[in-house]
């Protein structure tokens, strides 16, 4: 409790906030949630400060993995070699032209994802306008939500704080198994449709060649019989 209070935690916040746009191992949205359930009840003023310390480190965070990105370019590093990692490379890489800003946003509430996003976006020379607006406002929804998860079982489970830190941090990674799955299988979705659309012109191509020789057929077989009638 002494700790969560003391003003230093707001530097821990801000660096742990930076530090795991890159290293999704830091458990920066735990720490949020588990500062903001402590402090929820007794210092509801502190909230506020929290939630702008944790949004400017995500926001500052993102930008220099976005940098970081660009910079890279069409290399990968060994740190980026890993299969999860580069799984999710590919999928954020194929997926950034199609729905930027909506996957930016819903990208920050997967670990993995997020930093894989992020990097997508600067490899494949995504626009730094958009990158840095979508970036802003899903840091901001993401600061406001850890809060608010915090803030809630703090107040529910006020003379427990270790009950409502661990419910907090519980429910926020219950939320992100679930942003995983829905954008996975609609990414899913939406590869097979452009492959069945890819196929569908292909498909369409054979049936015309085969018409086409079909076609060319009875005329040949027309000419053949006339021939045949003019010998007898």
């Amino acid at each position: 409790m002494a700790t969560v209070e003391s003003p230093w935690i707001l530097l821990v916040v801000l660096t742990l906030c930076i530090v795991d746009a890159a290293f999704p191992p830091v458990p920066s949205e735990s720490v949020v949630i588990a500062v903001a359930t402590v402090v929820a009840k007794d210092h509801p003023e502190a909230l506020l400060w929290l939630g702008a310390i944790a949004a400017v480190g995500a926001f500052t965070g993102d930008q220099i993995v976005f940098r970081i990105g660009r910079r890279l370019g069409d290399r990968r590093p060994k740190w980026l070699s890993g299969r999860r990692v580069s799984k999710a490379l590919d999928w954020a890489t194929h997926a950034i032209d199609r729905s930027g800003p909506i996957l930016i946003m819903t990208g920050r509430f997967v670990p993995v994802g997020r930093t894989a996003v992020n990097l997508a976006a600067g490899t494949t020379g995504y626009p730094v306008r958009k990158f840095t607006i979508a970036a802003a406002f899903a840091a901001v929804f993401w600061s406001a939500y850890s809060i608010a998860i915090g803030a809630v079982f703090g107040h529910v489970f006020g003379n427990h704080p270790l009950l409502a830190l661990v419910l907090g941090i519980a429910t926020a990674f219950v939320i992100g198994l679930l942003v995983e799955v829905v954008t996975s299988r609609i990414s899913g979705r939406r590869r097979d449709a452009k492959a069945a659309s890819a196929a569908a012109p292909t498909e369409a191509g054979d049936a015309d060649d085969a018409g086409t020789s079909a076609g060319s057929g009875a005329p040949d077989s027309a000419r053949d019989r006339e021939e045949g009638v003019d010998l007898r």
